[in-house]
């Protein structure tokens, strides 16, 4: 009902998450993460400040949810982060660095549940944000080990080229980041991270056509056995 209600549910629901994760405590962790998701619901437009601060302070908790090997809680944390990226869209672009690596991390896992949702909520923070940062996370993790991993990066990287203003893109480190992607899934080992690909050059093509020369260049400079291999 006001700015001291909302940070006094604030101060409540950053108590409870602060608890360590035990079998006896992991149910009102969730509990508390859906409760700080609905006040994002309801406060978003009116005390973003507020709310950005308690989610940086509160980061640390809130990621040692999603990373939880207990389905339900790691869920409960996935779901919060996907409300409080709608609620909160473009305002949430500096919690990114705190954020957007432990999804990413829940991409590597063997579970395909817990993947999906990871891949779920990182298409919301792409869609809602639209931060250019987010180009230089899936950059990085399009050469990681877990094939799953590498695929949700380059699926990710996808929904940039479609969402991002091309004058973000154009941007020469993010630029380079994008090419650096292409390149990388061209020779992928996995066919479904090279499908990708493909589809990210011909985006690429389209969006930063004075740029192609380069990028072209430099796949050609990729040992030809190497690419041989890639598109068998």
């Amino acid at each position: 009902y006001s700015q001291s209600h909302l940070l006094e549910e604030l101060e409540y629901v950053q108590d409870a998450l602060s608890s360590p994760e035990t079998e006896e405590t992991w149910d009102s962790i969730a509990d508390a993460l859906g409760r700080f998701g609905a006040l994002c619901t309801g406060n978003a437009e009116t005390y973003p400040a507020d709310l950005i601060s308690a989610l940086r302070t509160s980061s640390r908790p809130i990621t040692s949810a999603l990373n939880s090997e207990r389905t339900r809680l790691s869920g409960a944390a996935t779901n919060f982060m996907t409300t409080a990226v709608t609620s909160l869209t473009s305002e949430f672009e500096p919690l990114i660095p705190h954020y957007l690596p432990a999804l990413l991390t829940l991409c590597t896992r063997a579970n395909k549940v817990f993947v999906n949702r990871a891949k779920a909520c990182i298409a919301e923070l792409v869609q809602n944000t639209q931060a250019p940062s987010i180009i230089h996370y899936c950059s990085i993790s399009v050469t990681d080990k877990s094939v799953s991993l590498r695929l949700a990066a380059a699926d990710a990287m996808m929904l940039c080229l479609k969402c991002f203003n091309p004058p973000d893109l154009e941007k020469e480190q993010r630029a380079k980041e994008i090419e650096a992607t292409i390149r990388s899934t061209a020779v992928d080992a996995s066919a479904d991270v090279r499908k990708v690909g493909k589809k990210l050059f011909e985006a690429y093509k389209i969006l930063l056509p004075g740029r192609l020369h380069k990028c072209v260049v430099s796949i050609l400079s990729i040992p030809i056995h190497v690419l041989t291999y890639a598109c068998v």
